[in-house]
Formats: structure tokens, sequence, C-alpha cells
């Protein structure tokens, strides 16, 4: 099994993530979206502008 084809860089800094294109600033808001929800954050409205964020791309 060979890593590159799962993590993959194009030249315009996008990350190819098991065939998703993903920039390396939605990685960090997935991580701190998946830091919050384990340590139990119950603030809606750090979840809903963090998935905005996602979307404004």
């Amino acid at each position: 099994m060979n890593l590159a084809n799962f993590f993959s860089i194009n030249n315009d800094g996008k990350i190819n993530l098991f065939g998703f294109s993903l920039y390396s600033d939605d990685l960090l808001i997935i991580a701190i979206l998946f830091f919050l929800y384990s340590q139990n954050v119950n603030d809606k409205y750090i979840y809903i502008a963090l998935f905005l964020l996602l979307l404004s791309k």
C-alpha cells in the first residue's frame, strides 16, 4: 500500500485525502471541531461558525 495515494499535495496547496481535496486550513478547522467535540464543549455557536468557515470556500 502506497501512502502517497492517500496524502498527495497539489501545486495549489490542496491536500488530497482519500479522494477529498482539502486545504490545510480546512484540516485545522476539522481538528478544532473534533477537539471541541471530544472536550464536550456545548456552545453551539462555535460549531456553527466553524462549519460556516468550512463551507465558505
